[in-house]
C-alpha cells in the first residue's frame, strides 16, 4: 500500500502563556496542502521503519511513536509492517511533515484493520500537538494542546506560494525562546475574513534573524505579503496572480525551495498499486 502524507499551513497561530504538562495551549486554523511525503507500508515479520533521509534512521521518530500508541490501545493486534518513507516535505520547516507521517499511519492502520483509535489527547501528549489534526485529515481549527479539532467547512479554494529557507528551526527551541521574550504584539492581516498571523514569528526571528531579510526580500520582489507557518522556518503567501509563477527561482531568494501549492480536502490518500 502506498500512502501520500501531506504538509500543512498554519493560517494563524495564537499561543497561550499557560502550559499544560509543559505544552503550550494554542489556537490555530490549519489547512492541508499538496506537498506530500510518500509512505509504502506492507505486512512483514517484524516492524521495520526506514527513511530515505539517513539521519532519520538513527532516531526514535513520530512513526515509531505512532506504532507504540497503536499497540497500547490494541494489545491483541499482532500484525507487523515494513514501512519505507520518502521525505519530500522539508524538515524543521513548520510544514508538519513528521506529524503528518504519524497521523497518516494511525489513520490507515485504524481504518484498514478496524483498530481502536487513540484519543486526540493521548496522541497530542505522546507524539505531538499537530498529529491529531492529521488524523482528522481536513482543514480545521485546532485548540488546546492540539486535541480539540473543529472542522473548518466552507473555506474557499486557496493558492499559496511556500518559501523554505536553507535553515530549519527546532520547534522546541522556538517555543523556549517564545517563553523568554517579553510579550510583543503580533501583526495581523485578514484574507476572506480569516485572520492571518503567527505569535511565534518574533521568537523564530530572534533565533534566525535572516528570516526577516528573506521575508522582506520576498515581499518586495513579489509584491506579496508573507507569513510564517507553525514554528518556522517556512514562509507562505496567499496568491491570486498567476503571473507570479514565472518569477520564481529559489536561488534568487537564497532559499532551499519554493512551491506553488494549494489547499486540499484531505491530508492523506492511498493507492493499492
Amino acid at each position: 500500500m502506498k500512502l501520500l502524507s501531506s504538509a500543512k499551513i498554519n493560517l494563524n497561530l495564537k499561543i497561550s502563556s499557560a502550559n499544560v504538562g509543559n505544552l503550550h495551549e494554542l489556537i490555530s486554523d490549519i489547512i492541508p496542502i499538496d506537498i506530500f511525503d510518500e509512505i509504502e507500508i506492507v505486512e512483514n515479520r517484524n516492524n521495520i521503519i526506514e527513511y530515505d533521509k539517513e539521519e532519520l534512521n538513527t532516531v526514535h521518530t513520530t512513526v515509531h511513536k505512532a506504532f507504540e500508541l497503536i499497540e497500547k490501545f490494541n494489545p491483541d493486534f499482532d500484525k507487523k509492517f515494513k514501512i519505507n518513507i520518502s521525505k519530500n516535505i522539508p524538515i524543521e520547516a513548520g510544514l508538519g511533515g513528521s506529524s503528518s507521517n504519524a497521523g497518516t499511519v494511525i489513520s490507515y492502520l485504524c481504518k484498514e484493520y478496524e483498530l481502536n483509535a487513540p484519543s486526540s489527547i493521548e496522541i497530542a501528549h505522546y507524539i505531538g500537538s499537530d498529529v491529531p489534526f492529521f488524523v482528522h485529515g481536513s482543514a480545521a481549527k485546532v485548540e488546546g494542546i492540539g486535541e480539540r479539532i473543529t472542522p473548518l467547512n466552507g473555506l474557499p479554494s486557496m493558492d499559496l506560494l511556500v518559501a523554505v529557507p536553507k535553515f530549519g528551526l527546532s520547534t522546541k527551541e522556538v517555543f523556549n525562546q517564545y517563553d523568554k521574550l517579553s510579550e510583543i504584539d503580533t501583526s495581523r492581516d485578514q484574507w476572506n475574513q480569516i485572520d492571518i498571523f503567527n505569535d511565534l514569528f518574533n521568537a523564530a526571528a530572534y533565533l534566525q534573524p535572516e528570516i526577516i531579510d528573506i521575508k522582506n526580500h520576498l515581499e518586495t520582489e513579489l509584491n506579496q505579503k508573507f507569513y510564517m507557518s507553525g514554528s518556522g522556518s517556512s514562509l507562505f503567501a496567499i496568491i491570486d496572480d498567476e503571473a507570479i509563477h514565472n518569477e520564481l527561482d529559489s536561488e534568487n531568494f537564497n532559499l532551499q525551495s519554493m512551491y506553488i501549492s494549494k489547499k486540499i480536502d484531505c491530508s492523506f490518500s492511498q493507492n493499492d498499486d
